[in-house]
């Protein structure tokens, strides 16, 4: 993979470039697909030179991985302002869980996972990438909030990445997941009902009653 050349080194106009480059390739990415994008439909969108793309990235699989931090990002910001609230144990699971549910069955999510699936057989270090940014980083947080609920005597005294890995299940089935990188998500339903049975499951399992 490449690796950008001279990223935050140039000052402020550097990094509006970069900001407008990454803006613009993940508009594009998700409109034609990564394949079908050039480096110089890129430069047009974000409105910049392809010096100027070239300054800041190496290549387009570079942008792509800039798009894929990006976007990791964002979400693990947002889901770890909820594992560290210090509510009541149900409904920051509640909250969590819907936060999660959204994100994975929103558009941009499943096409940037196709997108990542189809380029990972060229590059696997991007799949990587992408499963450490997000569901391992994750995985790690959700893992961090289930030891502190444990030691607190809200949750059972256990594996706290096996109960991590317990509750992202509920949430995130395997056969929608599936049908995220497919492109045919199944029907909805109402997220809260959906997530609210999820926690009930998994309290039923790992809680003390005390939470």
């Amino acid at each position: 993979m490449g690796q950008s050349q001279s990223r935050n080194t140039t000052g402020k106009q550097s990094n509006d470039h970069e900001t407008r480059i990454l803006a613009a390739a993940a508009e594009i990415f998700f409109e034609k697909g990564y394949e079908e994008t050039s480096t110089a439909d890129i430069a047009r969108r974000a409105k910049v030179s392809k010096r100027e793309l070239y300054s800041n990235f190496a290549d387009k699989r570079d942008i792509l991985n800039g798009v894929v931090t990006q976007l990791q990002d964002k979400m693990q910001v947002q889901a770890n302002i909820t594992w560290n609230s210090s509510g009541d144990l149900r409904t920051v699971l509640i909250d969590a869980g819907i936060q999660l549910f959204e994100f994975v069955n929103s558009e941009i999510f499943g096409k940037l996972l196709r997108i990542v699936v189809a380029e990972s057989f060229c590059d696997p270090a991007l799949a990587e990438r992408f499963y450490q940014l997000g569901p391992g980083r994750g995985r790690n947080r959700t893992a961090a909030f289930m030891r502190r609920q444990m030691k607190a005597g809200k949750l059972r005294r256990s594996n706290p990445l096996e109960a991590a890995d317990a509750f992202l299940d509920l949430i995130v089935s395997s056969r929608r997941l599936t049908a995220v990188v497919l492109g045919q998500l199944p029907e909805r339903g109402n997220p809260r009902t959906l997530v609210c049975r999820a926690v009930d499951v998994f309290l039923h399992y790992y809680g003390t009653g005390l939470q």
